[in-house]
């Protein structure tokens, strides 16, 4: 039963990062979530996001009716990642450079598989392309303290 309970917070959380309220800022918990996944993503894959920023892919959302080609490409690239999750797995977490011509994304399992996209943005196309993907197994939910599980 307390499995069942863990994956429905976790689902209910991803579900929640999706939402269509791009206007709210992060709440802490929300911050915490990010920084901890984050944390284990520059552990695991070795990445320097120092030039990056946390983009969140609501202010997109928020636009559907004015959304550009470049917007379009990058919720295009981020549904079809979310399509092939898990029901339980974490919302990809997008960091793109000040100039907005590179980006990460950050796809966490609930097993600890840590899946980086390298993204880089075709201007004369406005489009942004998936240049790389690599996965390795980082730390899973439980050992991040984000959720309670038994171990």
């Amino acid at each position: 039963m307390k499995k069942i309970s863990i994956l429905f917070l976790v689902a209910l959380f991803s579900l929640s990062f999706f939402s269509t309220n791009a206007q709210a800022k992060l709440t802490l918990e929300e911050e915490t979530y990010i920084k901890t996944i984050t944390e284990d993503f520059v552990k695991t894959h070795n990445i320097n996001l120092n030039n990056y920023r946390l983009f969140d892919i609501r202010e997109v959302l928020s636009k559907k009716e004015t959304l550009k080609p470049k917007d379009k490409s990058l919720l295009n690239i981020s549904r079809r990642i979310v399509q092939k999750q898990h029901f339980i797995d974490c919302s990809p977490i997008f960091y793109l450079n000040k100039t907005k011509t590179k980006g990460n994304i950050l796809e966490k399992g609930l097993n600890g598989m840590n899946s980086l996209y390298n993204l880089s943005y075709d201007k004369p196309k406005e489009n942004w392309i998936i240049v790389k993907k690599t996965s390795k197994m980082g730390s899973d939910l439980v050992d991040l303290g984000l959720i309670k599980g038994n171990k």
